[in-house]
């Protein structure tokens, strides 16, 4: 099984979600709506850097594909 993330336009969330809801019996497993705030997202921008510089290391480069959105 594959996990897909999509970052949708609050405006557009309804078509995606039909969309979604008219596959889910034959394509679909699983799905989730969150909602991140504007701070939310910003925060995870700015956290992001110091993140990867934690993680740029030999040692835990087998985790470095969990870095990766």
């Amino acid at each position: 099984m594959q996990t897909i993330r999509l970052e949708v336009e609050d405006s557009k969330l309804s078509i995606v979600l039909n969309l979604i809801a008219n596959l889910k019996d034959s394509v679909i497993a699983k799905y989730e709506v969150v909602n991140e705030t504007k701070e939310s997202r910003d925060f995870i921008n700015i956290s992001q850097t110091s993140f990867e510089k934690t993680w740029d290391n030999q040692e835990d480069s087998v985790y470095d594909k969990f870095l990766q959105v």
